[in-house]
């Protein structure tokens, strides 16, 4: 089976790096001798932090630059450009994507 190298969750010029995490707040019910009744999981989001060189594609407050996958109201919460004498200037930026928010 052939594999895929490089980075697929996300498409620009020079991307490093790319973390995606999905979580969710549980939620459950005790009955009154203290045993485990019933649970789901609710509120469920992505985090992403995306890392590359040259110059940072999105800006804080943004809603577009979340890797494949991530879905839902996107909202980028931080990005930073940074500069360097030995090295490219680089850029990285985070986000959430929150699933059930219109």
């Amino acid at each position: 089976m052939p594999s895929t190298f490089g980075i697929t969750k996300i498409t620009g010029t020079l991307i490093e790096s790319v973390d995606v995490e999905h979580k969710a707040d549980l939620k459950q019910l005790i009955t009154s001798d203290g045993h485990h009744s019933a649970a789901r999981s609710v509120d469920d989001s992505y985090s992403f932090t995306v890392k590359g060189k040259g110059t940072c594609p999105v800006s804080a407050g943004g809603s577009t630059g979340a890797p494949t996958g991530v879905t839902g109201k996107i909202i980028i919460t931080n990005a930073t450009n940074s500069e360097s004498n030995e090295d490219w200037n680089g850029f990285s930026y985070s986000g959430t994507g929150y699933v059930h928010a219109s």
